[in-house]
């Protein structure tokens, strides 16, 4: 796959988790009485609204699915990538054991990942969707 192409799909599946987790956590927040309010003065996007939260079950259970897909995503193109990326470095470095250095690059691949899903795709959304 090309570089930017992969770089872009972390990137994407990052932020694709980040924005189910905000849906999910907006639509626990907003309060029943707000959107019958907003459906009273006939604001369109209300009667949305109003529906999602009488269907709770299932826009939450969206929300986990598109959260589990957009992590195994994740992983599944971000770890190789990066671990190819810092396999050079340690090879560099001085070691030149192969398994000695994919089990680096993988644990430093991995925490990276890691870092961006928990910092930009949980994090971060959860926050925004709260306020």
């Amino acid at each position: 796959m090309d570089l930017f192409l992969e770089f872009f799909a972390i990137f994407f599946f990052v932020f694709l988790n980040g924005f189910f987790v905000a849906a999910e956590f907006a639509i626990v927040k907003v309060r029943s009485s707000q959107i019958d309010q907003r459906v009273a003065q006939g604001v369109v996007r209300a009667k949305t609204a109003r529906h999602i939260v009488d269907h709770l079950d299932a826009y939450l259970s969206a929300c986990q699915v598109g959260i589990t897909f957009a992590s195994l995503a994740l992983g599944w193109i971000g770890e190789p990538f990066l671990a190819r990326r810092l396999s050079p470095v340690f090879h560099a470095l001085g070691i030149d054991s192969p398994t000695l250095i994919h089990s680096l690059a993988f644990g430093l691949a991995f925490g990276i990942i890691t870092y961006l899903h928990i910092v930009l795709g949980e994090m971060a959304p959860k926050s925004l969707a709260i306020r």
